[in-house]
Protein backbone atom coordinates (compact mmCIF):
# COMPACT_ATOMS: atom_id res chain seq x y z
CA UNK A 1 0.00 0.00 0.00
CA UNK A 2 1.41 3.20 -0.69
CA UNK A 3 1.93 6.05 1.47
CA UNK A 4 -0.66 7.84 0.67
CA UNK A 5 -3.06 5.43 0.49
CA UNK A 6 -2.33 4.28 4.00
CA UNK A 7 -2.72 8.04 5.30
CA UNK A 8 -5.71 8.33 3.57
CA UNK A 9 -7.62 5.00 4.64
CA UNK A 10 -6.22 6.20 8.79
CA UNK A 11 -7.33 9.41 8.36
CA UNK A 12 -11.26 8.03 7.12
CA UNK A 13 -11.12 5.50 10.72
CA UNK A 14 -10.50 8.58 12.63
CA UNK A 15 -12.89 11.04 10.80
CA UNK A 16 -15.84 8.50 11.75
CA UNK A 17 -14.15 7.81 14.85
CA UNK A 18 -14.39 11.35 15.79
CA UNK A 19 -18.54 11.96 14.76
CA UNK A 20 -19.09 8.80 16.84
CA UNK A 21 -17.82 10.65 20.11
CA UNK A 22 -19.13 13.44 20.01
CA UNK A 23 -22.63 12.01 19.60
CA UNK A 24 -22.18 9.68 23.08
CA UNK A 25 -20.48 12.78 24.74
CA UNK A 26 -24.04 14.32 23.93
CA UNK A 27 -26.18 11.69 24.66
CA UNK A 28 -24.30 11.94 28.59
CA UNK A 29 -25.17 15.40 28.83
CA UNK A 30 -28.57 14.74 27.72
CA UNK A 31 -29.25 12.10 30.27
CA UNK A 32 -27.28 14.41 33.08
CA UNK A 33 -29.94 17.11 32.42
CA UNK A 34 -33.03 14.89 33.15
CA UNK A 35 -32.12 13.49 36.09
CA UNK A 36 -31.31 16.95 37.35
CA UNK A 37 -34.93 17.86 35.98
CA UNK A 38 -36.72 14.76 37.46
CA UNK A 39 -38.91 15.03 40.77
CA UNK A 40 -36.78 14.63 43.85
CA UNK A 41 -38.00 12.19 46.61
CA UNK A 42 -39.78 13.91 49.31
CA UNK A 43 -38.21 13.88 52.85
CA UNK A 44 -39.48 10.77 55.34
CA UNK A 45 -42.32 12.28 57.95
CA UNK A 46 -40.56 14.06 61.09
CA UNK A 47 -37.51 15.20 58.86
CA UNK A 48 -36.35 18.95 59.76
CA UNK A 49 -36.67 20.77 56.52
CA UNK A 50 -35.36 24.13 57.80
CA UNK A 51 -35.01 25.74 61.32
CA UNK A 52 -33.83 29.21 62.53
CA UNK A 53 -33.12 30.85 65.90
CA UNK A 54 -32.23 34.02 67.49
CA UNK A 55 -31.41 35.05 70.80
CA UNK A 56 -34.40 37.01 72.83
CA UNK A 57 -33.08 40.17 73.72
CA UNK A 58 -35.57 41.67 75.77
CA UNK A 59 -35.05 39.39 78.51
CA UNK A 60 -31.30 39.13 79.44
CA UNK A 61 -31.78 37.60 82.68
CA UNK A 62 -33.10 33.84 80.98
CA UNK A 63 -30.61 33.79 77.89
CA UNK A 64 -34.04 32.70 76.09
CA UNK A 65 -33.49 31.69 71.92
CA UNK A 66 -36.62 32.14 69.47
CA UNK A 67 -36.71 29.38 66.94
CA UNK A 68 -38.74 27.92 64.02
CA UNK A 69 -38.58 24.66 63.12
CA UNK A 70 -40.36 23.19 59.41
CA UNK A 71 -40.55 19.91 60.18
CA UNK A 72 -42.30 16.82 57.27
CA UNK A 73 -45.72 15.96 58.07
CA UNK A 74 -47.76 12.34 57.32
CA UNK A 75 -49.04 14.41 54.53
CA UNK A 76 -45.46 15.65 52.55
CA UNK A 77 -46.79 13.94 49.67
CA UNK A 78 -49.51 16.72 49.31
CA UNK A 79 -47.16 19.56 50.76
CA UNK A 80 -47.57 19.87 54.30
CA UNK A 81 -45.52 20.80 56.48
CA UNK A 82 -45.40 21.43 60.74
CA UNK A 83 -44.14 24.86 62.05
CA UNK A 84 -42.69 24.46 65.52
CA UNK A 85 -41.75 27.85 67.30
CA UNK A 86 -40.07 28.22 70.71
CA UNK A 87 -40.27 31.50 72.73
CA UNK A 88 -38.44 30.51 75.40
CA UNK A 89 -40.29 28.29 77.83
CA UNK A 90 -43.24 29.10 75.00
CA UNK A 91 -44.12 26.65 72.59
CA UNK A 92 -46.41 27.19 69.21
CA UNK A 93 -47.41 24.23 66.69
CA UNK A 94 -48.86 25.08 63.31
CA UNK A 95 -49.15 24.07 59.43
CA UNK A 96 -48.73 25.14 56.42
CA UNK A 97 -49.22 23.68 52.88
CA UNK A 98 -47.11 24.41 50.02
CA UNK A 99 -48.59 26.41 46.92
CA UNK A 100 -50.71 24.10 44.30
CA UNK A 101 -48.31 22.98 41.80
CA UNK A 102 -45.42 23.23 44.27
CA UNK A 103 -45.93 20.58 46.74
CA UNK A 104 -42.15 19.47 45.64
CA UNK A 105 -40.71 23.18 46.81
CA UNK A 106 -38.64 23.32 49.96
CA UNK A 107 -39.09 25.66 52.68
CA UNK A 108 -36.48 28.37 53.74
CA UNK A 109 -36.44 30.35 56.32
CA UNK A 110 -35.21 33.66 56.45
CA UNK A 111 -35.29 36.41 59.01
CA UNK A 112 -37.47 39.32 58.83
CA UNK A 113 -37.03 42.86 59.86
CA UNK A 114 -39.41 42.78 62.50
CA UNK A 115 -38.38 42.13 65.78
CA UNK A 116 -39.06 38.18 66.49
CA UNK A 117 -40.40 37.24 63.04
CA UNK A 118 -39.11 34.50 60.39
CA UNK A 119 -40.35 33.72 57.42
CA UNK A 120 -40.40 30.84 56.00
CA UNK A 121 -41.09 31.25 51.93
CA UNK A 122 -38.72 28.94 48.78
CA UNK A 123 -36.86 28.88 46.03
CA UNK A 124 -37.52 27.68 42.76
CA UNK A 125 -35.19 25.98 40.34
CA UNK A 126 -31.72 27.39 40.26
CA UNK A 127 -33.61 31.09 40.40
CA UNK A 128 -31.69 32.67 43.49
CA UNK A 129 -35.20 34.81 44.47
CA UNK A 130 -37.09 34.49 47.66
CA UNK A 131 -40.28 34.19 47.04
CA UNK A 132 -41.93 35.07 50.99
CA UNK A 133 -45.04 32.62 51.75
CA UNK A 134 -45.43 32.22 55.73
CA UNK A 135 -44.88 34.23 58.41
CA UNK A 136 -44.23 33.23 62.07
CA UNK A 137 -43.54 35.94 65.17
CA UNK A 138 -43.48 36.24 69.20
CA UNK A 139 -43.41 37.65 71.45
CA UNK A 140 -43.65 37.17 75.78
CA UNK A 141 -47.44 36.10 75.23
CA UNK A 142 -48.19 34.96 71.57
CA UNK A 143 -46.79 33.59 68.86
CA UNK A 144 -48.78 33.96 65.26
CA UNK A 145 -49.06 32.10 61.98
CA UNK A 146 -49.78 33.43 59.21
CA UNK A 147 -49.54 32.93 55.29
CA UNK A 148 -48.15 36.52 53.92
CA UNK A 149 -48.80 35.66 49.99
CA UNK A 150 -50.47 33.15 47.79
CA UNK A 151 -48.63 31.56 44.65
CA UNK A 152 -49.84 28.72 42.12
CA UNK A 153 -47.86 26.92 39.80
CA UNK A 154 -50.87 25.09 37.99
Amino acid sequence: MAPLQYFCSLMRKRFLFLPLTIVCFAACKNEQAINKTEKKLPPKPGTVVAAAEMPVNDDPLNHFKFSVKVVADSNIADGVYDVDADFGPNFAQGQLTMPKGGENLTPVIKRSDKPYTFIIGFKVGNDTTFYDYFEVSSDKHTTKMQYVKAYSFQ
